[in-house]
C-alpha cells in the first residue's frame, strides 16, 4: 500500500525544459557581463523551433519515467546539434536577393514605413543617387508601395510570405534612404534584429517598434526631432553621436540600463550635457518590458 502510494505521488519531471532555461540564463548572464559577445537574442531567433521540439518531447517522453526524461534530453540535444551543423555547413536554401529602387522625383519630404515580420533589417544612408530608397530583399516576399501626395513621397515596404528558423540569417532586408529630404521613419519588426544607421540623414521623426529581438539605432549628428524606440523582450542599443544632445525618457520593466556617466538622470529621465541650449537634439522615449538598454 505504501509503495503504491509513493508511486502515485511520483511525477517524473522532464530534463530538457529546465536545462534549456538554465542554459539561456547562463548565456544572458555572460552576455551582460561582456564575457560572451554573441547576441543571445539572435540565437533565440535562429533556433526557437527547438524550444517547441523540447517541449513536445518533454510532454511525450519526459513525464513517463526517468529513462523517458533522459531520452527526451538526448533527442533534443541531437536536434540542436543537427540544426547548428546545418546552419554552419552551407547546406541551406538558395536565396536570391531582389534589388529594389524607388525614385524621389519632385518630392521635398518623405514618410517611410518599413515592416518586416521577422529577420534581419539594416537601414543605411543612400549616396550618389536620386532615388528615395534602394536596397536588397532576401528571403520571403516583400510588398513595396510608393505614392506621392503633393510634395510628400509615401513609401511602404512590408513583408509578405516569410519563413523563420535556423536559416533566419538569410532572410534579410538591406535598405538605403536618401539624405536629401526630411524623412518620417517608422520601423516595425516582430522578431529579429534591426541595425538602423541614420548617419547623415535628415530625420523629422522616428518610431521603432519590436516585439522580440535586438535593435541598434545610430542617430544623426544634426536635427531637432522626437523619437521612440520600444520593444517587449530584447536588447535596445542607442548611439548618440558627438554634436547631438539627447533627452531620454525611460518606461521600462525588468530591464538593465547602461547610461553614460555624463548624463544627468532624475525619475526615469536622463539628459545629456547642454541639452537645453543645443541646436541639434533628440527627445527620445525608450519603452522595454524585459531585457537591457544601452546608451552610448
Amino acid at each position: 500500500m505504501a509503495e503504491n502510494e509513493r508511486r502515485r505521488r511520483y511525477r517524473p519531471v522532464g530534463l530538457g525544459g529546465p536545462l534549456i532555461l538554465i542554459g539561456l540564463g547562463v548565456a544572458f548572464l555572460l552576455n551582460n557581463l561582456g564575457v560572451w559577445e554573441i547576441s543571445v537574442w539572435e540565437l533565440i531567433f535562429r533556433f526557437w523551433p527547438i524550444l517547441l521540439i523540447a517541449a513536445g518531447l518533454d510532454i511525450f517522453l519526459g513525464r513517463r519515467s526517468r529513462w523517458g526524461s533522459l531520452a527526451a534530453l538526448i533527442l533534443t540535444l541531437a536536434v540542436l546539434a543537427g540544426a547548428v551543423w546545418l546552419s554552419i555547413s552551407g547546406i541551406r536554401p538558395e536565396l536570391a536577393g531582389e534589388k529594389i529602387g524607388y525614385p524621389l522625383n519632385e518630392a521635398t519630404q518623405a514618410k517611410v514605413v518599413i515592416a518586416p515580420a521577422v529577420g534581419d533589417l539594416r537601414v543605411e544612408p543612400l549616396s550618389d543617387s536620386k532615388n528615395l530608397a534602394e536596397g536588397t530583399i532576401s528571403g520571403g516576399r516583400a510588398k513595396p508601395e510608393l505614392s506621392v501626395a503633393g510634395k510628400t513621397a509615401n513609401f511602404t515596404l512590408e513583408s509578405g510570405e516569410t519563413t523563420i528558423g535556423p536559416f533566419a540569417d538569410d532572410w534579410a532586408w538591406e535598405l538605403r534612404l536618401t539624405p536629401n529630404v526630411p524623412i518620417e521613419l517608422d520601423v516595425d519588426l516582430a522578431m529579429g534584429q534591426a541595425d538602423i544607421d541614420l548617419t547623415g540623414l535628415d530625420i523629422s521623426s522616428l518610431n521603432v517598434d519590436m516585439a522580440m529581438g535586438r535593435i541598434e539605432v545610430i542617430f544623426p549628428d544634426r536635427g531637432d526631432f522626437d523619437a521612440e524606440v520600444e520593444g517587449a523582450i530584447g536588447e535596445i542599443v542607442v548611439v548618440i553621436p558627438e554634436g547631438m544632445a539627447a533627452r531620454i525618457s525611460f518606461d521600462t520593466g525588468l530591464v538593465a540600463r547602461q547610461i553614460p556617466d555624463s548624463y544627468g538622470c532624475d525619475e526615469g529621465v536622463c539628459t545629456s550635457p547642454g541639452y537645453a541650449g543645443a541646436d541639434n537634439k533628440v527627445d527620445l522615449t525608450v519603452n522595454l518590458a524585459i531585457g537591457s538598454v544601452v546608451v552610448r
